[in-house]
């Protein structure tokens, strides 16, 4: 839309030779403009055109005589613009690399992320979406550090470990074949309050023992296959202890990240640390209360004995700088920790929860092997991306997550990702904006967060229009063009100060604001109400020098009418856009001769009374639906209830309720010259608009049956889904159930009874074997309680003799 200024007036109308073209070029070329065409063409500068549409370029060719400049490029071409004089939006998508998804073997690398590299070519405001594909690989390298408390109160975890060593190999082999392990012990800053002074050279003495001098962090064992030296270096790690229960696992968290060389971490492997603790962990800013005051550096201080040598010159690193060092470095970390403190680090995973997992340590360590196998399961069935794109370029990232989702979501991760399963991202880039150093050439590197696996993208912006600098008034280029009044800029004309107009052929009085003003009003339409409309030539038009110029397509003063394109002379009149049907025509084209014979249902009414018949079909006024409006979404369907009585007589015939007098009559046509045809079926379309049949029994009992219909060239189908309304003898039901259970009843007893039979007989005759088996023997130290005594038979003979005797 063209607008006045009072100072230099910059046209942004693209319009070059008006007059001419209006002659060389009839309107008619535009009036079937694709859409692409229709878009582009209203656009009043080049940044406009082509942020108008995909298929929209700008002509600069100065002696391009077109109306307008902005049209697609065939359009352009066609009405000779030259060229390389035509700037268009040209995004491009080329994949570089695209190494397929394998598992890992042992002379090649696992691949894990397809493609692996593709370039670019951004428009601004224009999204470009690539497919980023994921798979776990198997048998995929595992870096595995352990990295212990060994504080007095994590002695017995030791000797658990040390113990479970050959266990954990192989937990170990059922996860990955290709695993390496290392270990490390930490405890925390050997110097006051950390410690007690007069225990420095032995913290354990308020335990009546004796251990180690505290220290910061040591590295052990270096990761290897070796699983006897890491049995080895366990049982040769010494305990140590500290004053409080927090310890400077921190510290050593960040030695075990940033000591690449020493841990001898592997690029391509799965990198896991388990942080093995019973206690809670300082943090940044702790180290004040031992007078250190100089920030972690993130850097790596082991001597060659493997031990921290910063730790009384450094201070604990924040969770923020751990968090950030994980990220870059493809680092993923358990935490196994005890009951007592585990929601304080479940607080502290969730911080960082794509590169972390918390799990309760039992109190001997003696769960570490399942712990291990539960986390690593945790970790590999779980994956998200991440990208280094700058302000100024959009990424969103949408999956449905290998089927769990229905459709695409927007997210960047997914969680319980099987073994095996490929996941499909869908990567949304937009150019938002150009960027403000000019800089054209981006390099965007999109990464699964804990593995060493990317996606690299060559990204080019393409430059802003070739004339959106600021011009330069003092070249004459084109200056005949704008009648000597301006110069020709970007293919439209500037016009100096005092000129307005396209071709700047309209003078002004570019101090008085009331003249500018004054050739707008000319252009804008006076209301019914006798107001002024706010628009300029109805936004459909340009307003130069106080008479509107129409765009395509319209036509009027003001550019307030559409042309008729469809209206046929002979059946009607084009009265501003709209055709007015002459006398026995009707239709939104007027070709339609008024007849209403295919509007009549079944009712006899011409579109059931609620709509009128256009070209024998029935345009329903609202909210009324159907072929022939006969539906009522609030109410009631007219069709449905013309036929109910038929329907009704149909199943009432089917199931023997009793038969339906002059039942031809009922389901036939208006004028009888039609009887109804009918089905029945066990279900019903659901596409299909259904009626309900409500009918009551003999019995008193109500039942539902349901029916569609279909009216072709006035014959009439009815389709019933009829409900067997005959009701269940609930006597005879209720007798089969009882003697059914009283059988059941019966036979259950004689079962038992008969298993406690057998099983009282197994064991009688058991007990009369044993008994025939078995041999007594006495005890010797066994005493009879009953005596028994014995006469002798001489005194007994003797006695016997002479019984009285004295």
């Amino acid at each position: 839309m063209f607008v006045f200024s009072s100072g230099k007036d910059l046209q942004l109308g693209c319009r070059l030779n008006w007059f001419v073209s209006r002659i060389a070029l009839p309107l008619l070329c535009y009036r079937h403009l694709p859409h692409a065409d229709d878009q582009c063409m209203h656009a009043d500068s080049c940044e406009r055109c082509l942020s108008a549409h995909m298929e929209c370029a700008w002509c600069t060719d100065k002696k391009y005589k077109d109306a307008y400049r902005c049209l697609s490029r065939r359009l352009l071409l066609t009405n000779n613009c030259s060229e390389t004089y035509i700037y268009e939006n040209q995004p491009v998508l080329d994949v570089l690399q695209d190494k397929p998804l394998k598992d890992y073997e042992t002379r090649d690398q696992a691949v894990q992320v397809t493609p692996q590299r593709a370039y670019l070519r951004l428009v601004k405001e224009n999204t470009q979406r690539i497919k980023l594909s994921y798979r776990a690989a198997r048998n995929n390298p595992l870096d595995l550090y352990v990295l212990m408390d060994l504080t007095w109160t994590m002695r017995d975890d030791k000797e658990t470990l040390e113990e479970l060593g050959a266990q954990l190999s192989q937990t170990l082999k059922n996860l990955t074949a290709n695993y390496r392990l290392g270990f490390g012990s930490f405890a925390d800053k050997p110097t006051v309050p950390m410690i007690l002074p007069q225990h420095r050279e032995n913290p354990c003495a308020g335990e009546q023992a004796k251990c180690e001098p505290t220290y910061g962090y040591r590295h052990q064992l270096s990761l290897t296959d070796d699983i006897p030296a890491f049995t080895a270096a366990v049982a040769n790690s010494k305990i140590t202890g500290n004053l409080d229960n927090l310890e400077g696992g921190l510290d050593a968290l960040m030695q075990v990240i940033v000591c690449t060389k020493e841990i001898g971490w592997k690029e391509q492997a799965r990198k896991v640390v388990i942080l093995v603790t019973d206690g809670f962990m300082h943090l940044a800013g702790d180290g004040l209360l031992a007078g250190i005051i100089q920030r972690n550096d993130k850097q790596c201080h082991l001597n060659k004995a493997g031990e921290y040598t910063g730790s009384l010159d450094y201070d604990y690193p924040s969770l923020e700088e751990i968090y950030r060092e994980l990220l870059r470095r493809k680092i993923n970390v358990i935490f196994a920790v005890t009951q007592e403190v585990v929601s304080s680090y479940m607080e502290l995973s969730a911080l960082m929860k794509e590169i972390s997992y918390v799990d309760i340590l039992s109190a001997d360590s003696s769960n570490i092997l399942e712990l291990i196998k539960k986390s690593f399961a945790s970790l590999i069935k779980r994956t998200q991306f991440a990208d280094n794109s700058p302000d100024f370029i959009d990424m969103v990232y949408y999956t449905d997550c290998g089927g769990q989702f229905p459709s695409l979501q927007k997210r960047n991760y997914c969680n319980n990702v099987s073994l095996g399963k490929q996941i499909d991202f869908y990567v949304d880039v937009t150019l938002k904006k150009h960027p403000d150093n000019q800089v054209y050439t981006h390099k965007i590197r999109v990464e699964e967060t804990s593995l060493s696996e990317f996606m690299d993208l060559d990204v080019e912006l393409q430059r802003p229009c070739p004339c959106q600098d600021t011009p330069d008034p003092r070249k004459e280029e084109g200056r005949s063009l704008c009648d000597n009044n301006g110069y020709l800029y970007c293919g439209m004309c500037s016009c100096d100060d005092g000129w307005t107009g396209t071709y700047c052929k309209c003078p002004t009085d570019a101090t008085n604001v009331t003249s500018n003003e004054a050739l707008l009003q000319k252009c804008r339409q006076t209301l019914s109400d006798k107001s002024t409309s706010e628009l300029v030539c109805s936004n459909h038009g340009d307003c130069d020098c106080g008479k509107c110029l129409c765009d395509p397509g319209y036509k009027g003063t003001f550019c307030e009418c559409r042309e008729c394109l469809d209206c046929d002379e002979k059946l009607a009149d084009c009265s501003c856009g709209q055709c007015v049907c002459k006398y026995g025509w009707s239709g939104t084209k007027c070709n339609c001769d008024g007849a209403t014979v295919a509007c009549v249902g079944p009712t006899g009414e011409i579109c059931s009374e609620r709509g009128t018949c256009e070209c024998e079909e029935c345009q329903c006024e609202k909210p009324y639906l159907g072929k022939f409006c006969e539906i009522d979404p609030e109410k009631d369907n007219k069709l449905c209830l013309f036929y109910e009585p038929c329907v009704t007589c149909l199943i009432k015939q089917k199931q023997g309720m009793g038969a339906c007098e002059n039942l031809t009559h009922i389901c036939s046509s208006l004028d009888r010259q039609e009887t109804y045809s009918y089905n029945f079926v066990h279900e019903l379309d659901p596409e299909q608009n259904q009626c309900l049949v409500r009918m009551v029994n003999k019995h008193g009992i109500q039942c539902d049956s349901f029916f569609a219909y279909q009216v072709i060239d006035h014959s009439n189908l009815l389709i019933i889904q009829a409900v067997d309304c005959e009701p269940t003898d609930k006597v005879a039901l209720l007798g089969y159930i009882s003697a059914f259970t009283l059988l059941v009843g019966l036979l259950t007893i004689l079962l038992v009874l008969w298993y406690i039979r057998a099983k009282d007989a197994r064991e009688f005759a058991r007990f009369e074997e044993d008994q025939k088996n078995s041999v007594r023997q006495e005890n010797p130290l066994y005493r009879d309680p009953v005596g028994r005594y014995e006469v002798p038979k001489a005194l007994s003979v003797k006695y016997d003799e002479n019984p009285f005797a004295s």
